[in-house]
């Protein structure tokens, strides 16, 4: 399968992530870097532990990091997570 971008709302803002489909997960890549992974069992979705990511070429997200005001700095929370399994399921179904 091929990367696909979705748009999800985050802080009342609208954000675009790119999803990188593996093996038995989906990289979630914001910015050029990986925000988290998740994979889907039966049918809920729970997200990858960071140290079972394969980066690759991609550095991890870091939220810390100073960026600029109009862009939103993105933590993978359970509302997030839904989103984005919702339309990776959009995607994949």
């Amino acid at each position: 399968m091929e990367p696909f971008n979705i748009k999800i709302n985050h802080n009342q803002q609208e954000i675009t992530l790119t999803i990188l489909p593996e093996k038995d997960y989906f990289k979630i890549v914001y910015f050029g870097a990986i925000v988290g992974a998740i994979k889907q069992l039966d049918h809920d979705w729970e997200l990858v532990a960071e140290d079972e990511i394969e980066p690759g070429i991609l550095p991890l997200y870091d939220y810390k990091q100073s960026y600029s005001d109009d862009q939103p700095k993105v933590v993978l929370n359970l509302p997030e997570i839904n989103q984005i399994a919702g339309e990776i399921e959009n995607v994949i179904y």
